[in-house]
């Protein structure tokens, strides 16, 4: 393994005369040789004179290196040369050679990673995704099977919810590829020193494992293996193009369970480089089948080399806890085919989808939405709006505006002017209106402190008041170098600087509006306001 001696020397890990007298190349693949450095620092530390270890002792607080090792064996941490019981699979043709940092040790067990492909934003939109995650999840044992997960990746944010709602244990794979071997070497010496002599309980007791994974330890060795052609190195590894997350992910997996595959995309790829060498269990790669997930072309080429294909059937897709509570009122309003007031008498707030937590929703109750199938993981335009009719409130928000001010925006401009002229604000990644909101009497809303917006321009804000500044907006920005000028003063903005208490509005002061007949009709059974079928049509 050359490279790696002289890695050791840089870093501070040994002495030339300790690191160039290790033999490292005859170690197997997943060897500790964490033994062998703390033997080698315990040699020095006994040769050193006693006047000198005194010295020494006077001058650095720290403990010494061999009892740091010492320490950390105790604990049951692991410096591999490649991953553990992996011995006959090609991983130096995947990876490359690389050194593992097992802080807590090696935990056993068979390690079962999901990859997906990205869901997009509107992840609330994939309940199909979900119901196979939480379907396959179940059926995993607790004392036999690690999630096995990488940061960054598409599913490593829900497997952190799934192992604690289903009570699995796993395995987090941290990589490092801004840092030389020297500096990765030189930073976890540094953490060795530092915590040493003890480990906080929660650690201990914690479900969860880390390997943290070395820059690669021979550049020159991967070159020399990663010719690429179609996709494949020419010793039969994936191209190192490929990124590291999702090669580690299905090398060291003893199970792969795919939940969503696009046609030659990156899992599509190696997916396929693993099912084509037998160094890996036949029938360890499942495929979740359905044309939103491994559609059916991907599915018939990597079946035909090995995958198993698994249909998830809808009487298996059913709510793991029942859904929350109906926290509606049952007062029923009527629709109604137009608004009761003129133009100019009313100001609109319309809703959008959110893709991501409610306000005041953590992101651990958001993922156990999805993930259990309740009835609230809908975070759509309508799905907020029947929200706001539950909640009887429109919770101000800072996003966008100047000073990080909370406000609740309206438009004075007229609902059908609204929804036939829709712009698509593509630095924010969405329609700056939607086709479902509420209207609310201007006289009411004035009476709660809304005003129109005050369009100007970077002077004029810094001669503000506090109390105007809620109200100030620019009259035109460009939301990067060379794109149209946006003229916000087109909006007619109204704000109210705080959340909206709309328990005090009566059935005359608001209007719901929808495109259509069907949500109107769900709405009005849980709104005490008017329901509008608004279509741009």
């Amino acid at each position: 393994m050359v490279g790696l001696a002289e890695a050791l020397i840089a870093s501070g890990w040994c002495r030339s005369q300790e690191g160039e007298s290790l033999a490292f190349a005859d170690l197997p693949v997943g060897a500790d040789v964490l033994p062998i450095l703390a033997e080698a620092a315990r040699r020095k530390q006994t040769l050193a004179r006693p006047k000198t270890r005194r010295a020494n002792a006077d001058s650095d607080s720290r403990p010494p290196w061999a009892d740091v090792l010492d320490a950390a064996i105790q604990r049951g941490a692991k410096l591999t040369l490649g991953w553990p019981g992996c011995e006959t699979r090609p991983h130096e043709r995947w990876l490359g050679p690389r050194l593992m940092w097992w802080p807590r040790g090696v935990p056993q067990g068979r390690k079962v990673a999901w990859v997906s492909s990205r869901l997009g934003r509107a992840i609330d939109e994939r309940p199909d995704w979900f119901a196979v995650l939480r379907s396959a999840t179940a059926k995993l044992d607790s004392e036999r099977d690690v999630l096995l997960t990488a940061p960054s990746t598409t599913v490593d944010r829900f497997l952190a919810r799934a192992a604690i709602l289903f009570g699995l244990r796993r395995l987090r794979v941290h990589l490092d590829e801004r840092r030389s071997l020297v500096d990765w070497l030189i930073r976890l010496r540094r953490q060795l020193q530092r915590n040493s002599l003890s480990e906080s309980l929660a650690e201990q007791l914690a479900n969860d494992s880390d390997v943290f994974v070395s820059p690669i330890i021979n550049a020159l060795r991967l070159a020399e293996c990663s010719s690429i052609a179609d996709g494949q190195s020419a010793k039969g590894g994936p191209s190192s193009e490929l990124p590291l997350s999702d090669r580690v992910l299905v090398a060291a997996a003893d199970q792969v369970f795919a939940l969503q595959v696009r046609p030659n995309g990156n899992l599509h790829r190696l997916l396929r480089a693993r099912l084509s060498d037998s160094a890996w269990p036949t029938a360890s790669v499942w495929l979740a089948l359905g044309e939103e997930l491994v559609p059916a072309d991907v599915a018939s080429e990597l079946q035909a080399v090995g995958a198993v294909g698994w249909w998830l059937f809808a009487e298996h897709v059913s709510n793991v806890l029942e859904s929350p509570p109906f926290t509606g009122t049952l007062e029923t309003c009527p629709t109604i085919a137009e608004l009761p007031w003129a133009d100019g008498e009313y100001l609109v707030h319309w809703t959008r989808r959110r893709d991501g937590p409610w306000p005041g929703q953590s992101d651990a109750e958001f993922i156990d939405d999805l993930l259990l199938s309740r009835e609230a993981a809908s975070h759509s335009a309508f799905a907020a709006l029947s929200r706001i009719v539950q909640q009887r409130r429109l919770l101000s928000s800072a996003a966008g505006i100047r000073g990080d001010l909370p406000v609740v925006s309206f438009s004075a401009n007229s609902l059908h002017e609204l929804t036939k002229r829709r712009i698509f604000r593509a630095h924010r990644g969405r329609w700056d209106c939607d086709s479902y909101g509420l209207c609310v009497r201007r006289e009411w809303l004035q009476a709660r402190g809304a005003k129109p917006v005050n369009y100007g321009n970077d002077s004029q804000w810094a001669t503000l008041p506090d109390s105007e500044r809620p109200f100030y907006q620019l009259q035109t920005t460009r939301s990067r170098v060379g794109a149209k000028t946006i003229d916000w003063t087109q909006e007619a903005e109204w704000r109210v600087p705080q959340d909206v208490d709309l328990s005090e509005a009566g059935r005359a002061d608001v209007v719901l509006f929808v495109p259509t007949d069907v949500e109107a009709r769900q709405l009005s059974a849980i709104s005490p306001w008017p329901v509008l079928v608004a279509s741009a049509d």
